[in-house]
């Protein structure tokens, strides 16, 4: 009777084990599909059981894989966000940024800006690229952004300006220059601002510096990376009105770059309503693609 009572309690506590490892695998939004014959199901429960254990670079991994078209998993981007977010909350770094850029928009999650940019911030803080002046464009296209948040945002920019290497940074300080947005307007540091992303050809930077200064200017191409840190100077331009734009402008910009980045895959963007035929939306379908591809993206993020 005691060897049959301890055989059941051994089998009692393997099932309980048993119940909470798969309890930690299994919980997220949608149980994964292959998208080609080739994927295995198998190894991404590896993955996913690695992430269970507190692997913050597995979890990262899995929020690429589940958001990559060619990574021959179905492309789910609530289970892409709800990695990006478990690797965010078990310390990993980039994985703040990624979060913060999806829950702007409503990516994989409900839309939630005051979360976006506690993610973004603490990025900012600890030095992730990129992160200081997409704070700003979400601080300043936020109506419930607080006047400390505002604060921050301008030093995160005139930081980034300090270091030359953010078009972005430059290019949303002088809009604020230009708008008097909670900094004095000055047109002098304004044009002064702009010279920089206009030399790369910046978004509408230099027909901006045009009408400040009111001469032609002549744009260089800059072929060094580390100075196009921000959007890309050949997504659309702004429309501008005058000598004025508005920060929902720039917020219209920064959107189009974060899709980009941020989980502008499948065949339908879940949370923003982005759909096939929407001349705003860029969609890529999700491909058939090959073990090795699946592994690559596993184990190089």
């Amino acid at each position: 009777m005691k060897q049959n009572s301890a055989s059941t309690r051994i089998l009692r506590i393997s099932l309980l084990i048993s119940t909470i490892i798969s309890a930690s695998v299994w919980a997220i939004p949608n149980q994964p599909e292959c998208a080609d014959e080739d994927c295995s199901l198998a190894k991404l429960n590896t993955l996913r059981a690695l992430a269970s254990r507190g692997h913050e670079q597995t979890s990262f991994s899995l929020g690429h894989i589940f958001m990559n078209p060619e990574s021959g998993v179905k492309t789910d981007l609530e289970n892409a966000y709800y990695y990006f977010d478990k690797s965010a909350k078990q310390g990993f770094l980039p994985a703040y940024r990624q979060a913060a850029g999806m829950a702007a928009q409503g990516i994989g999650t409900q839309k939630n800006m005051a979360e976006a940019k506690r993610l973004m911030k603490f990025a900012a803080d600890e030095g992730v690229n990129r992160t200081a002046e997409e704070y700003a464009v979400l601080v300043f296209s936020d109506n419930e952004s607080t006047d400390e948040e505002k604060a921050t945002a301008v030093e995160f920019l005139e930081a980034e300006v300090e270091e030359g290497m953010s078009y972005l940074a430059n290019y949303v300080l002088a809009v604020l220059y230009i708008n008097g947005e909670f900094v004095e307007k000055d047109m002098v540091k304004a044009k002064s601002l702009l010279a920089f992303p206009a030399s790369g050809k910046y978004a509408n930077s230099v027909e901006l510096l045009q009408q400040l200064s009111g001469e032609k200017v002549i744009a260089q191409d800059n072929e060094n990376p580390k100075s196009t840190a921000g959007l890309d100077s050949s997504i659309e331009t702004i429309t501008v009105t005058g000598i004025s734009i508005n920060m929902g402008d720039v917020h219209g910009l920064m959107l189009s770059e974060l899709r980009k980045h941020h989980g502008q895959t499948g065949s339908r963007i879940k949370g923003n309503g982005c759909k096939r035929g929407d001349p705003q939306c860029v969609i890529l379908d999700s491909g058939s693609i090959r073990t090795p591809t699946f592994w690559q993206v596993g184990t190089t993020r």
